[in-house]
């Protein structure tokens, strides 16, 4: 069986357009591993391309259909467990058609799970996560490591300084009696193989695409998008309305913030998140990195992509 195309990488590096030509090349269709982009109404601000076709249910980009992006309210949640039955079922799909699946997206966490597979861990509590949120609050996050070393040294030394991770793995221990570390060792990885391709480009130059295409969102209705997503009833605390960019909106909606310190606050966000997904990239040593700075258009990358198959 012939690999699968995964190209991953930082927000603003142009994975969806380099997933577009690659397409147009193999005979694919784009598979989105984006968190952001499974929210309905919510276009804007997580950069959709192409345009929402309500016959197929699918969006179009460059005459390129790409799955897994609209599916679900602002208020619902999506998990990485779900993705990866959704895009197994996708590749499968496709593949019978004849078309070559080309997965795109920076949400690493959806893409390890199809890759390597993910444990099958109970649901989050509210009420556990709770009280285990009230201690940390009380007593400080040594105090939540701690207790975590106590029955899972691994998963207290590999998640020391992250305070939901930490929360997760004792909330998974109080509701199985396993530690965590014992169920990620019952992982089974996926049938399918991959070729990952990860698309990179000098800092300067990725915070100047991110600071663009900043000034483009708001220009082109961010705030109005924002606002018409909480009128349809969208909660401001809802997983939708929390994610990147649209917390600083509701900032300014509700004028704790200026429109200036608007566009500063989504831009250092943004690079914060680049940075944390190319951190959690590069310790991925399957991934062959494309440098941007080389190779600036998208097609011309997408022919090297294509030569290495």
């Amino acid at each position: 069986m012939r690999k699968i195309i995964v190209i991953c990488g930082p927000t603003a590096s142009g994975k969806t357009d380099v997933a577009a030509q690659l397409c147009k090349l193999i005979n694919g269709e784009i598979i989105s591993a984006d968190s952001r982009q499974v929210y309905k109404y919510l276009d804007i601000g997580t950069n959709k391309s192409g345009k929402y076709d309500p016959a197929t249910k699918l969006r179009i980009y460059e005459n390129i259909p790409q799955h897994l992006t609209d599916l679900i309210e602002p208020s619902e949640k999506y998990s990485a467990g779900e993705f990866k039955a959704d895009a197994e079922r996708l590749i499968k799909t496709l593949q019978k058609r004849g078309k070559k699946p080309v997965i795109a997206g920076g949400t690493g966490l959806y893409i390890k799970a199809l890759i390597d597979g993910i444990a099958p861990l109970p649901a989050a509590d509210e009420t556990l996560r709770a009280g285990l949120k009230s201690e940390l609050e009380k007593n400080g996050l040594a105090y939540l490591e701690k207790k975590l070393k106590s029955f899972d040294p691994e998963s207290a030394e590999k998640n020391k300084g992250n305070p939901q991770r930490i929360i997760r793995a004792i909330e998974v221990f109080e509701l199985t009696g396993i530690p965590i570390t014992e169920h990620h060792k019952k992982t089974k990885k996926s049938n399918f193989e991959f070729r990952m391709i990860g698309l990179m480009t000098q800092k300067n130059i990725l915070h100047e695409r991110i600071e663009k295409r900043t000034a483009e969102m708001l220009e082109n209705g961010m705030v109005e998008e924002t606002r018409g997503a909480l009128e349809k009833g969208s909660d401001r605390n809802s997983p939708g309305m929390q994610s990147l960019g649209y917390t600083q909106v509701i900032d300014f909606i509700d004028n704790k913030i200026d429109k200036k310190e608007l566009e500063n606050s989504i831009n250092a966000a943004t690079r914060q998140y680049a940075k944390r997904q190319m951190t959690w990239f590069r310790a991925d040593k399957r991934i062959k990195w494309l440098d941007m700075g080389a190779l600036s258009d998208p097609a011309e990358i997408a022919k090297s992509i294509s030569n290495m198959l």
